[in-house]
């Protein structure tokens, strides 16, 4: 409708601009406009309303009124059969252009049709995008719960690991705490009731007062240095035991200020002809960088195998150095070129790491050292506890750490000990420790050494002697025969019994 109310006005216009215009211009103007207009529909209909709201702004009138103001003087008044010839013509084009109106119209709508259905599609588009990433979205959000639920789980078991570890700790830390007060207050140890501070004390001093005692009858000019003092146990049951030798670490060392100590070294050139002075310089060297001063002499394992071959020369390599000490890499050949005497003397040397960064930690570290030699001869056993150039808490602190460790180390523990006791070398034992207990409640200690596979008896044929026999050596060298007899062999020898009989 309203369309057809803009025709109306248009024509009117026209009606009343048709006197000042004249037939050949309109003529020239309407071909041109409407050659113009069949071109733009093609456009439209090709490209579907992309060049709509131009041609929708073209206006007839538009045209009439430039027409008008190119061409409004040379029109004439006096002319009325041209005119009406105008509005013949007017009217026509006036048909042609409602027509391409119309067409317009149809294209708009299309085209405003063509527009909401492509937005629907992408309004739907847009919704299942959404949807799908809303999807996502609480799938991820669900992977993220769970990860961070197994991740709040595994948090919280090991802060309780960390709990427990904590705990733990100070539970050791106080069990400490509690049995060094017990010693401080009671003297006594927890696993050693029946040891009595200060009656170890009194022990220890009494030793001392003999020790001078003894260097004033002997009236000696200058005195012979610091004593050793041992802990002599005795055990209830003699242990079922092979030779052996226990190490015992002391807080404080034993060896005194005066003690001679030597340290075997591997060769630095093997060969019996080979001249060690070369590895003596060279070890002293090592030791003056590091700041070891408290060992004498070094021997070479060279040395020992040519100048220390003999059983004299032995002895006064015992006699002549307090303490020994060897390299760990020749440690285990070097105990069978000393021989017995170093094992009677209680002088077989601890091995230490010469390779160490800190190298004098781990000389004094060994030289804290004490050994304990077990045997199954008798039912005493010695170990070296301190020296009479000690104070007498740093004797009673080696003394208590010498019997905890006893308690782990000796054969049948504590339960199998009699008397501990405390002497000079000289000096008679004082007692520190005994019990009465019945010999019948003790098991014999059995204590079977480590040994390789190969460590077995071997049992085989005897072709030697005439009746059939085997023979079983056993590691130990002993060699055992066992005849063994054949079924005619048994039979004669029952024919024999029985005839003996008769």
């Amino acid at each position: 409708m309203k369309l057809l109310k803009n025709v109306e006005k248009k024509k009117q216009a026209l009606s009343e601009n048709i006197n000042k215009i004249s037939k050949e211009d309109i003529k020239v103007k309407l071909n041109l406009k409407s050659v113009e207009n069949k071109k733009k529909c093609d456009l439209i209909e090709k490209k579907k309303g992309k060049s709509i709201k131009r041609l929708t702004n073209l206006n007839i009138s538009n045209i009439i009124v430039e027409a008008s103001k190119e061409k409004g003087k040379k029109i004439t008044k006096g002319k009325t059969n041209e005119k009406k010839k105008l509005k013949a013509v007017t009217n026509d084009e006036v048909k042609n252009n409602v027509e391409v109106l119309n067409i317009l119209k149809n294209s708009t709508n299309n085209i405003r049709i063509n527009k909401e259905e492509n937005m629907k599609i992408k309004n739907n588009v847009q919704k299942t995008n959404k949807r799908r990433k809303s999807l996502f979205n609480i799938e991820m959000r669900k992977k993220s719960k769970h990860n961070s639920d197994t991740f709040a789980k595994q948090q919280q078991m090991t802060i309780m690991n960390d709990i427990t570890n904590v705990k733990n700790m100070h539970t050791k830390k106080s069990q400490r705490k509690i049995a060094k007060t017990e010693r401080k207050e009671d003297g006594d140890d927890i696993n050693l009731k029946d040891l009595s501070k200060k009656h170890i004390l009194q022990c220890i001093s009494a030793i001392f007062h003999l020790t001078q005692e003894q260097l004033k009858n002997k009236n000696i000019l200058f005195s012979e240095g610091s004593q050793p003092i041992f802990m002599q146990v005795t055990c209830i049951r003699i242990p079922k035991i092979s030779r052996r030798q226990v190490r015992i670490l002391l807080p404080y060392s034993i060896i005194s200020s005066d003690d001679d100590i030597a340290l075997f070294v591997c060769d630095l050139e093997k060969g019996r002809r080979k001249d060690y002075e070369l590895t003596v310089n060279h070890y002293k060297e090592l030791l003056d960088k590091y700041g070891c001063t408290k060992i004498k002499d070094i021997i070479p394992i060279n040395q020992v195998k040519t100048e220390y071959d003999q059983y004299e020369l032995k002895r006064k390599l015992v006699a002549s150095y307090d303490y020994f000490l060897v390299d760990g890499r020749i440690a285990g050949h070097i105990s069978h070129l000393l021989g017995k005497i170093f094992y009677k003397k209680r002088k077989l040397p601890t091995s230490i790491k010469m390779n160490k960064e800190d190298l004098k930690y781990e000389i004094d570290y060994a030289l804290r050292k004490t050994t304990m030699q077990l045997h199954p001869f008798a039912d005493t056993h010695i170990v070296q506890v301190a020296n009479t150039s000690m104070k007498k808490k740093q004797i009673l602190e080696n003394v208590f750490t010498v019997c905890n460790r006893l308690t782990k180390v000796y054969p049948g523990g504590w339960l199998n000990i009699r008397a501990i006791r405390l002497k000079t070398s000289t000096g008679p034992g004082l007692p520190i420790y005994m019990t009465l207990k019945n010999k019948n409640t003790v098991h014999i200690p059995v204590i079977k050494p480590k040994r390789p596979k190969a460590y077995c008896n071997v049992e085989g044929e005897l072709t030697t002697l005439s009746s059939n026999a085997n023979v079983i050596v056993t590691p130990d060298g002993n060699v055992v025969v066992k005849q063994t007899f054949s079924r005619e062999s048994k039979d004669s020898h029952k024919e024999e019994s029985v005839e003996k009989t008769k």
